[in-house]
C-alpha cells in the first residue's frame, strides 16, 4: 500500500503556481490540492512522476479542493529545477477544462436590483451577477491520458527529461538519419 503525505508539498505548490501562470492560466482559478506519494508508481511500462485526480461530488463537501494532484516524492527529490517544472508541466497537460452551462435558473432576482447565485450568495446588478455565477460554474474538469506516452509540447520547453521522451527523442533522431541518407 501507497504512503502519502504532505510534509513538504510547500515546494511543490511554488513551482505549480509558476507553471501555472507561464502556460496553463486556465488552472489560476482551480483549486488544487497537493499530496507526495512515497514512491513513483508504474503503468503500462511507464514510471508516473505525477498524477492528477478530480475530487468527486461527494468528497467535495469534505474538502476544498477540486483536483488534487499526487507527486511522486522519490522522483521530486532527485530531480532538479527544470525536471520539477517539466513533471509539473506533464501533468497539467492532461487536465482539460471544458465550459459547461449555467446552472438553470440561476442567477435568480430576488429583489429590486439584488440576485441570488447558486451557491446561496446575493449579489447587487444584473451584470454582476452574471459574471460571478458564471464564475461558480464555468468549467467541468476532465483528465484525459496522454495520446501518446510523451506530450510534445511538454518535450519542446523541457526536453528528453525522463525515460519514454529520451526513447522518443532517440527515434526520432534515427528516423532523420534514415531519411537524410534516403536523399
Amino acid at each position: 500500500m501507497a504512503n502519502y503525505f504532505t510534509a513538504g508539498i510547500d515546494q511543490v505548490e511554488e513551482f505549480a503556481k509558476k507553471v501555472i501562470n507561464e502556460d496553463f492560466p486556465e488552472l489560476a482559478n482551480i483549486n488544487i490540492g497537493f499530496q507526495f506519494r512515497e514512491k513513483a508508481r508504474s503503468s503500462k511500462g511507464q514510471v508516473i512522476y505525477a498524477s492528477p485526480k478530480k475530487v468527486s461530488g461527494k468528497m467535495g463537501n469534505f474538502v476544498d479542493v477540486d483536483l488534487v494532484i499526487t507527486v511522486a516524492e522519490d522522483k521530486w527529490a532527485a530531480a532538479d529545477n527544470v525536471t520539477k517544472r517539466a513533471i509539473l508541466d506533464d501533468v497539467f497537460r492532461t487536465i482539460h477544462l471544458e465550459a459547461k452551462d449555467a446552472v438553470e435558473g440561476f442567477p435568480r432576482r430576488v429583489a429590486d436590483d439584488r440576485y441570488m447565485l447558486s451557491d446561496g450568495s446575493k449579489v447587487q446588478g444584473q451584470k454582476e451577477a452574471m459574471e460571478q455565477q458564471q464564475e461558480l460554474c464555468d468549467y467541468d474538469i476532465k483528465i484525459y491520458d496522454h495520446a501518446i506516452q510523451a506530450n510534445p509540447k511538454n518535450y519542446e520547453k523541457y526536453g528528453a527529461w525522463r525515460k519514454g521522451l529520451e526513447e522518443m527523442q532517440h527515434s526520432v533522431q534515427q528516423t532523420k538519419i534514415e531519411f537524410s541518407k534516403a536523399e
